[in-house]
């Protein structure tokens, strides 16, 4: 951030440079207050880019060591008590997979057919 000022029309000061909060930093507090247990859930973010953000921050902590899980009224890392919304979301996160699999599996057939 720098010092110099700069004079507004009507003569007012104000800085050059401001520090803005951006969307990663927005995603980040909330990712940060993401609890345990769907009492302590955080909802999407309306803001595409925040939200965004928010799934990618999600996606790296779930491959990197973490469990936070999404059950439709937002997310949470799962307690002891919350095993039912565990399996529902790993079963829905398979079926996705398998689903893609699939596609990419025909898209490959349909391929080899017209092209090979």
């Amino acid at each position: 951030m720098t010092n110099k000022k700069k004079s507004t029309p009507g003569g007012a000061q104000f800085p050059e440079q401001e520090h803005y909060i951006t969307s990663v930093d927005k995603a980040q507090l909330l990712f940060d207050a993401i609890g345990e247990g769907p009492k302590r859930a955080i909802r999407r973010p309306k803001n595409q880019r925040i939200d965004r953000a928010l799934r990618k921050l999600i996606s790296e902590a779930n491959s990197t060591g973490d469990c936070i899980i999404n059950d439709g009224n937002g997310y949470y890392r799962p307690g002891e008590d919350d095993d039912i919304a565990f399996e529902e979301y790993i079963a829905k996160e398979r079926h996705r997979a398998h689903e893609i699999l699939r596609k990419v599996s025909r898209m490959e057939q349909t391929f080899d057919r017209r092209y090979l």
